[in-house]
């Protein structure tokens, strides 16, 4: 296992944090919603942002979820990967996808543009970008800030095999 360490400096879980788990089980769930057909999985997200953001708030959310997740998935030069609902760790994907809207929020071009290069190929780039940057809009609309992920973590973790276990 991989040692993911954020802004902050410390190896805390990285899903301790609200924002972070917000979009990482969103997508988590969301993903598996458009690879099994099930709207269970749709169902389940829903139930998780609605107890932690509220009903309101969830669902302004999650139509901009399901967007970044749709787009990001359909612009992926492969198979986007991702752990089951709860897991501690982070794979791959699941860390390109936190470190691209991320760094939208916080004003990070160079590690926005190399996190949608990791998940698509030109020209399909530009329309990850476009989704990431909004979803980090959408997040912070909610006030949910994202720490950011530096250039070099971003970098490491994009060497890695897809199931690599990142914590």
């Amino acid at each position: 296992m991989t040692s993911l360490v954020l802004a902050t400096g410390r190896n805390d879980p990285v899903l301790a944090r609200q924002p972070e788990r917000l979009l990482v089980e969103g997508y988590r769930h969301w993903l598996n919603g458009y690879a099994t057909g099930s709207i269970d999985c749709w169902e389940l997200g829903w139930s998780l942002y609605a107890r932690e953001l509220g009903p309101r708030e969830a669902r302004r959310l999650l139509g901009d979820l399901s967007c970044f997740v749709r787009d990001t998935r359909g612009a992926a030069s492969r198979p986007l990967a991702c752990f089951p609902y709860g897991c501690q760790c982070l794979c791959r994907d699941e860390c390109l996808v936190l470190s691209l809207v991320a760094a939208h929020q916080n004003g990070d071009a160079e590690t926005a543009r190399a996190a949608a290069a990791h998940i698509a190929d030109d020209p399909a780039v530009e329309m990850v970008q476009a989704a990431g940057a909004a979803f980090g809009a959408a997040l912070q609309s909610v006030h949910q800030h994202l720490l950011p992920v530096p250039f070099s973590v971003l970098d490491t973790i994009a060497r890695h095999a897809p199931m690599t276990k990142f914590n």
